[in-house]
């Protein structure tokens, strides 16, 4: 899969950061229902769904784990279910949250520029100012946060596809 940029904002300003390797999950598009497949009637401009996932997280969890996750479990099994469950449970503790928006667009030129500044990173830029506040920079403290943002591809091709429908459309006579 491509590389996309992720942005970690220490207090001492922003960098970029390496993204964590994608988890064996199913992808977004796949993951949401898809709605039933309706003939659009030609004459009616059609638009297009996208799915921006914006999510800020902590760079560095290990701090927060040294330290505070240990069992006294005889039971070699019963120890590491133990520690996984607290490492768990600090893990949860220190979720910033995101953000889901769906984004429609009747015009491929804007859904191309969107795409593209996703691509490029602009973006992500322009979304940090947004989301990266002083409250949530004074929130989580000295602790480096990053910001990451998404958007399915498979939901981008999908809706090029039915934008270039209503161009190829208008041109008919």
């Amino acid at each position: 899969p491509p590389h996309y940029p992720v942005v970690c904002c220490p207090t001492s300003g922003p960098q970029m950061c390496s993204k964590r390797p994608a988890r064996g999950r199913a992808t977004l598009g796949s993951q949401r229902k898809r709605r039933k497949s309706v003939t659009p009637d030609p004459k009616e401009k059609q638009t297009c769904d996208i799915r921006l996932r914006v999510r800020a997280e902590y760079c560095q969890h290990e701090t927060a784990l040294q330290g505070n996750v240990f069992s006294n479990k005889q039971d070699p099994l019963e120890r590491q279910f133990e520690r996984f469950n607290q490492a768990n449970t600090i893990l949860k503790s220190r979720d910033l949250g995101s953000i889901i928006c769906d984004i429609k667009f009747s015009e491929l030129t804007y859904l191309d520029a969107f795409w593209r500044d996703y691509i490029n990173g602009s973006l992500l830029e322009a979304l940090k100012g947004v989301f990266i506040t002083d409250s949530l920079k004074q929130a989580v403290g000295h602790e480096a946060i990053k910001l990451l943002v998404n958007v399915d591809e498979e939901d981008y091709e999908l809706g090029r596809q039915k934008l270039l429908r209503n161009l190829m459309l208008q041109a008919l006579p």
